[in-house]
């Protein structure tokens, strides 16, 4: 490329990729080069527009203080070699303070350059006359600082907090000019639940051989992905080193050394490794999902009004068997843009399995409305043919006990209604282990039904998302709300529907025994 800035294989296949895809992520092992890269582009975006803005979303400036100063150094480094680059075009390359504008003396301190970039406070200048430049913006990678119109680059975004957030706020930017681009840097993350992780994971079983360029593969979410492994870089001369000795060793020698060997596959070997806190697993979760789309057997409704929820019973009515039936309700009477929904969950059992016929999801003010949107699907199933009434409706009265109260009123001559308060003690089915929560003891047979393979779920990717939003720390189960107000409703639906398929109240029964049979806890239990 340029004589003062060498671009390795990797790097420079991956500024040709940007001439064909207008968003790309390059994924490479770690020291690789990522953000140098993307300070590159971010130049050469600003040459090629003037009056041009780039957002350059860093990670790092989330992180501890340690990190932003080692971040703030590298780019430190960078700008001789920017400066020079610009100036074979004869344009002038200059650093800012964003908030006053004051350009800044070429001979800035190192301390003075940490500081601003640790104040996001920098800002990169390629000025074409006096008067006319394009900059780059430097700002920590959030959802509130990527709206600005103009090229986004991401760095790090595996490690990014809120990236679903994140990602609906760049992408209406990037929509509203063909010109605009998108680049995404990372290593895969370490926890499966993250949004990267199924934003660039690659497709099942993609494995091609090394290539000193890395290799391409489009994710199943529809991203350009170039990955360059260790394995790739290593053919490219890009050498490993040990840690205590330092001297050159290859990729296979230094996987062999390590102790963390899964740390390594992602850091090195760039594989999206499955684990981390999510409580229920993408495999068992994708199985369930696949089982209840190939049958169609189960389904997802988001209900917004009469006629919705019309269309919602017309599917469920042909597809009730005689199987018993359990309903869950997660309880939720408000309707702002980020309240929680309330979830309704049909269960029905069929032979050893548990269908989840049909999830319901609203948002509404009127508990009115919301206990006659119950009272329809309740009658429907005592319409069926065969099969009877269900069994009992469960719902979550932790913290709407006043409303159960009159949901129980209301409903009670109709089907039995029992109400679970989540902190309720439950005896715990391992031996010698400390009692255990309603919620947690109900979790865990949710888990162990996907674990066994012994649950079919709507395939809807609302159910996905919501699912995997709920985690799971040490024994306890956890859920922070997205930026619709998501909290894995539907997840303590049908784990209340499945409670309610049991043959008494979770007090008086074995709490692994469910219609006579024995339970297993998942595996991860």
């Amino acid at each position: 490329m340029d004589r003062t800035f060498q671009l390795r294989s990797g790097q420079r296949a991956f500024e040709s990729d940007l001439l064909h895809h207008r968003i790309a992520a390059f994924l490479t092992r770690r020291q690789y080069g990522k953000t140098t890269l993307a300070a590159f582009l971010a130049l050469k975006r600003m040459m090629l527009y003037p009056g041009h803005t780039v957002i350059f979303g860093s990670v790092k400036l989330d992180l501890g203080r340690e990190v932003v100063r080692k971040e703030s150094e590298l780019l430190r480094h960078l700008l001789p070699h920017l400066a020079a680059l610009a100036q074979t075009r004869n344009h002038q390359f200059l650093v800012a303070d964003a908030k006053t504008g004051r350009i800044l003396p070429a001979d800035l301190s190192a301390a003075d350059f940490a500081q601003l970039y640790e104040a996001r406070r920098l800002e990169f200048r390629l000025h074409f006359t006096d008067a006319q430049y394009s900059r780059t913006k430097v700002v920590a990678l959030t959802p509130e600082t990527v709206g600005e119109t103009g090229d986004l680059i991401t760095d790090e975004v595996g490690r990014a907090r809120r990236f679903r957030e994140t990602c609906e706020a760049a992408k209406p930017i990037i929509s509203s000019n063909p010109a605009y681009r998108w680049i995404l840097t990372t290593t895969p993350p370490p926890d499966d639940t993250h949004y990267s992780f199924e934003l660039l994971a690659p497709p099942p079983g993609w494995d091609p051989p090394p290539n000193p360029a890395g290799n391409t593969y489009q994710s199943p979410s529809g991203i350009f992905v170039r990955r360059v492994t260790a394995y790739d870089a290593e053919l490219d001369h890009v050498p490993l080193f040990d840690d205590r000795t330092g001297e050159f060793i290859t990729p296979a020698e230094a996987r062999a050394r390590e102790d963390d060997k899964t740390a390594w596959d992602r850091n090195y070997a760039v594989k999206f490794v499955l684990g981390g806190t999510a409580a229920v697993a993408l495999n068992f979760l994708d199985t369930a999902r696949q089982r209840g789309r190939e049958a169609d057997s189960c389904e997802f409704f988001l209900i917004e009004d009469d006629p919705g929820l019309d269309h919602a019973l017309a599917w469920l009515r042909p597809r009730l068997t005689a199987g018993m039936i359990g309903l869950g309700w997660d309880i939720a009477t408000t309707e702002r843009q980020t309240s929680n929904p309330s979830a309704l969950a049909l269960v029905e059992k069929a032979g050893p399995d548990y269908l989840a016929r049909l999830i319901l999801v609203w948002k509404t003010a009127n508990q009115e409305l919301a206990l006659q949107r119950v009272r329809s699907v309740i009658e429907l199933v005592h319409t069926r043919p065969r099969g009877g009434r269900a069994r009992r409706l469960c719902l979550d009265a932790t913290n709407e006990r006043y409303y159960f109260g009159q949901v129980r009123t209301t409903l009670t001559p109709l089907i039995p209604v029992e109400g679970v308060i989540a902190s309720a003690a439950a005896p715990n089915p391992r031996p010698g282990q400390p009692p255990l929560t309603l919620k947690q003891l109900l979790g865990e047979r949710l888990i162990a039904a996907l674990e066994n393979n012994r649950l079919a779920l709507p395939a809807a990717r609302y159910i996905h998302e919501d699912f995997r939003l709920v985690r799971k720390e040490r024994g306890h189960f956890t859920c922070d709300p997205d930026s619709q107000g998501r909290h894995g409703d539907t997840f303590d639906a049908v784990k209340l529907a499945l409670h309610a398929l049991a043959p008494t109240a979770v007090t008086d029964v074995t709490p692994m025994a469910i219609l006579g049979e024995k339970w297993e806890l998942g595996a991860r239990g």
